[in-house]
């Protein structure tokens, strides 16, 4: 049976910077197309024109086959036949899930049926799709996941045929794209088609059909997910960039060396970084009693790696730090109130903070950052804050020197090129020192650690150590 095509883009040009150039593309019926694509590859754009919020545009689109014009694909977008799925667009977090779902019929906020009605509507429509919400819910009351779930429900309860969604894997748990999958392959049945917007390739991949890799506006590859290699997606993003703009260019590095082999990412993994995994890590814990913590319950099974733990325990004992901690989320915030050379410059001792040359320390401090982390110069090539700013973190606290590094999260909500970038820059990092990855994510550890413990409860329920199976 062959695809019924239900939109295609043909040529798109929008926008201006970071925009679309010439971008081709299908999605077909009872299918699910990602988007990939970095901060700067355009995608936000050719979202924004596909919910109408970006009118001006050149190329031509088609529904069901039929050429649209700009007013016919405005038509489209208002009957909701294609619905933005945004929890940030779509909900009023004052107002109950029952009250989003059946608001706005009218196009008017606050013309609603009866209160009861709603009630009842939505309880069977929440039945339908089997998602656990409770109707008179207020939506501000709900987590990320949730709010999706009450779009998607939305969506459904318009009739939509194509639905677009933002898949944020740094919110979502671990059970939450299994429960997707299944939800969304049941609303292929009956025809209905998705676009997922992701920087992340990781866990989305699993629930898509096809690929749509973009770069610089541009529909870069376009292949089933089965096809698509992890490791060749920078590549479409950065071309040559992605080897001479490397932290790690003129060394042999791991991951390059990796890649041009062939084997896995497992196989180059580095021993002196050990990796925790744990679902639960993130809920606020300080990191000295939870490794202290750690240890102690698990002081057998860890006996063969007391030495990542060595610093931690002389830290308890004498009750000061012997490492370093860096906490993505404080470091995020704290760096982006500041000034870069005030971030950089941490006088490591009395000397250092009553100099009188600190300033001129300062200006060297980030002329050798930029020297080491020269592909930040790259005009051509966008990069997320969030990157930016673990960078300087660890660097700034790299000159102290310390034997062992732990890292919280260093993958959060970096792009796949970006997460290279950082994933050489900590096998550097482990040249010199020790490094403990902790991360609530698998993937994030288990691309760099040597050794990986799984954690559950505060309990080891598993190590695995490179060359294992």
């Amino acid at each position: 049976m062959s695809k019924v095509e239900i939109v295609r883009a043909k040529n798109i040009c929008a926008g201006e910077r970071y925009g679309l150039d010439h971008l081709c593309m299908e999605l077909y019926q009872a299918e699910t197309l990602l988007i990939l694509g970095n901060c700067s590859s355009g995608k936000e754009i050719l979202k924004e024109v596909l919910i109408g919020k970006t009118t001006a545009y050149e190329g031509q689109f088609y529904w069901n086959e039929e050429c649209l014009d700009r007013k016919r694909l405005h038509e489209i977008i208002q009957k909701h036949e294609i619905f933005y799925a945004s929890p940030d667009e779509v909900l009023i977090e004052s107002y109950t899930v029952a009250e989003n779902i059946y608001t706005v019929r009218s196009g008017k906020i606050g013309i609603k049926p009866s209160k009861k009605a709603m009630q009842i509507q939505t309880a069977n429509l929440m039945k339908t799709l089997g998602f656990p919400l409770d109707p008179e819910a207020v939506v501000r009351d709900l987590d990320y996941y949730e709010r999706l779930l009450v779009c998607l429900a939305k969506a459904v309860s318009y009739g939509s045929k194509v639905i677009l969604f933002d898949y944020m894997d740094n919110i979502l748990q671990v059970s939450h794209p299994a429960y997707l999958k299944t939800w969304m392959a049941r609303q292929k049945e009956e025809q209905r088609s998705f676009l997922i917007f992701s920087e992340k390739y990781d866990e989305v991949y699993k629930l898509c059909d096809r690929v749509l890799i973009m770069s610089d506006g541009i529909d870069k590859k376009i292949a089933p997910v089965s096809t698509i290699l992890r490791h060749e997606i920078p590549y479409y993003w950065l071309g040559e960039a992605y080897n001479s703009a490397s932290p790690s260019a003129g060394t042999n590095s791991r991951i390059s060396y990796s890649m041009q082999r062939g084997s896995s990412f497992k196989d180059s993994r580095c021993h002196n970084i050990l990796g925790v995994y744990d679902k639960d890590w993130g809920n606020g814990e300080d990191e000295l009693k939870y490794f202290s913590k750690l240890y102690h319950i698990n002081r057998e099974e860890l006996t063969a790696y007391r030495y990542f733990f060595d610093d931690i325990i002389e830290s308890k004992s004498a009750k000061k730090k012997q490492y370093i901690f860096i906490e993505n989320r404080e470091y995020d915030k704290l760096l982006s109130d500041f000034p870069m050379t005030h971030n950089l410059m941490l006088p490591r001792n009395n000397r250092e903070l009553l100099s009188r040359t600190s300033r001129t320390r300062e200006e060297v401090l980030e002329q050798e950052f930029y020297k080491q982390f020269d592909f930040l110069q790259n005009r051509h090539r966008q990069y997320s804050d969030y990157f930016f700013y673990r960078l300087v973190a660890i660097y700034r606290f790299e000159r102290f020197r310390k034997n062992l590094m732990i890292l919280d999260n260093m993958f959060l909500r970096l792009d796949i090129a970006e997460e290279k970038y950082m994933r050489e820059y900590i096998f550097q990092l482990a040249e010199k020192r020790k490094v403990i990855l902790i991360s609530h994510r698998l993937h994030e550890v288990d691309q760099t650690a040597g050794t990986i413990l799984y954690v559950e409860d505060g309990k080891i329920v598993k190590i695995d150590t490179m060359g294992q199976e």
